[in-house]
């Protein structure tokens, strides 16, 4: 009879989750997301990367059906703190007074995730499935970092870069 354990187990043995006890959490802010699926994942993320909040920009995503964002968030939304704002000065409103701004995209002065060191207290600003960060919210970050893709498809979808960027960022601090 094998004797093995669950992934959720498994998970508890390695304690990734420890390191939370020596970093600060990041935070997400969304730029006017399209669809509540995305948006359901999106928190997923946030709750898979122990995030402090997620923050989505948008006027119609209060519009969508929360079964929809809870179904993908898959029990995730009861366990993240999520909020919709209107804009983004609302959205910097809500952050704590030491986190910096990382906005995820490609850009003329956008550097490579990989070369590029995060800070610890950071918020990452992603965006719009087709038009990206609103050129107005993106004149107001520093700091643009973006994925390299050696493929032929230039681009990924919002919630793999967001991924990509989430797990990067705990590399480095762990």
């Amino acid at each position: 009879m094998s004797n093995s354990l669950s992934s959720f187990d498994l998970f508890q043995r390695l304690k990734t989750s420890e390191i939370y006890n020596k970093i600060s959490r990041p935070i997400i802010i969304a730029d006017d997301i399209r669809t509540p699926e995305n948006m359901g994942s999106i928190i997923r993320l946030g709750a898979n990367i122990g995030t402090l909040k997620v923050i989505f920009i948008s006027n119609k995503a209060s519009e969508f059906k929360n079964y929809k964002i809870n179904k993908t968030a898959s029990g995730a939304a009861l366990k993240t703190e999520w909020l919709i704002v209107e804009d983004f000065e609302s959205a910097i409103k809500a952050l704590p007074k030491d986190y910096e701004l990382i906005a995820i995209e490609t850009s003329n002065d956008s550097k490579d995730i990989f070369k590029a060191k995060m800070p610890e207290n950071i918020a990452f600003v992603i965006g719009n499935e087709i038009k990206g960060i609103k050129p107005n919210i993106l004149n107001q970050i520093e700091t643009k970092l973006h994925i390299p893709i050696p493929g032929p498809i230039s681009s990924l979808n919002v919630t793999h870069a967001l991924s990509v960027a989430l797990f990067e960022w705990f590399r480095q601090q762990s």
